[in-house]
């Protein structure tokens, strides 16, 4: 087990820092809490359990501005049955209270970066509990995620359950304890059990997938109706506007053979001279019949 501590000196020059150095994985469970509130986070990665407990105040230790100074400790160990017993006793004296004297006995003021810690005590923390810690399967109606608000009661439920059965397996948050975080974080974190002093419910609620994540169901649901909008109208102008083409005209042979003659152009005084000669013709021709029929015949 590895054991990292954050804390500060009393002077303005000693600011807070880890010892011995930053512990890994800090980037992926540090923003799923306010670290300057008491917090716990238990979570799962990369085949170890890590324990996260945060802003551990001091009972007498103040800094230059005599402010109390606050703890913060890692511990990190491999996923085994025998470590994780001993996380889970770390993490239900965290939640029941109890951790902040402990602590602070262990980090004393001086040293290099002004505080230095006993690693071989925090790491004994758990001895003494560690017989009250049980193995039991975790029932499956406690297998869901829930949320509720950071109260005593449901601390000290949490704590119950964590001294009463081995950690659900599947997630890598397990457990996040803090102050200032808004249900709608919690629920996009998603651990076994969340509290926060921003829940409302005063008892655990279950998180659901279906109320985690209720704008992609809907963003869904409108996209298929939509298309299904869609296809209907289609369907409905197709039924009532049937698309009939057009025959095709092929010419007939004859039809190909007429040859379009350029039109005259017809003069119109042209026409009435024409008519004229036509008229006069005409009565000289009736002028000689008449003639013809008055001269009486010679026999």
């Amino acid at each position: 087990m590895k054991i990292f501590v954050q804390s500060r000196g009393r002077s303005p020059d000693f600011e807070y820092c880890w010892q011995p150095e930053v512990p890994p994985q800090l980037s992926n469970i540090s923003s799923s809490i306010q670290s300057e509130s008491p917090s716990v986070v238990l979570a799962r990665f990369q085949g170890r359990l890590i324990l996260l407990t945060t802003g551990l105040e001091s009972p007498e230790k103040r800094d230059f501005r005599d402010r109390p100074i606050r703890h913060s400790v890692c511990w990190i160990c491999s996923d085994n049955d025998y470590d994780e017993k001993e996380i889970r006793a770390i993490a239900v004296l965290a939640l029941r209270g109890l951790l902040s004297v402990q602590v602070d006995k262990y980090v004393n003021l001086g040293g290099e970066n002004g505080f230095e810690a006993s690693f071989p005590e925090l790491k004994s923390l758990s001895d003494s509990f560690l017989n009250e810690i049980e193995s039991q399967r975790l029932p499956e109606e406690e297998y869901s995620k829930r949320i509720g608000k950071n109260s005593q009661a449901l601390r000290h439920d949490l704590a119950y359950k964590l001294q009463q059965y081995s950690l659900p397996k599947g997630y890598e948050l397990i457990v996040v304890s803090t102050g200032i975080k808004s249900e709608e974080s919690l629920e996009k974190i998603g651990a076994w059990r969340s509290l926060s002093n921003l829940v409302k419910s005063e008892n655990w609620r279950d998180v659901s997938k279906s109320e985690a994540q209720p704008p992609n169901f809907f963003v869904a649901a409108i996209a298929i109706v939509a298309a299904i909008v869609v296809v209907a109208l289609i369907l409905l102008v197709v039924l009532l506007h049937p698309f009939s083409p057009k025959p095709e005209v092929t010419p007939s042979p004859s039809q190909g053979m007429i040859r379009n003659e350029p039109e005259v152009e017809v003069n119109p005084e042209q026409v009435d001279q024409n008519s004229s000669i036509r008229d006069s013709t005409s009565l000289e021709k009736g002028l000689q019949s008449l003639e013809k029929d008055s001269i009486p015949s010679v026999k």
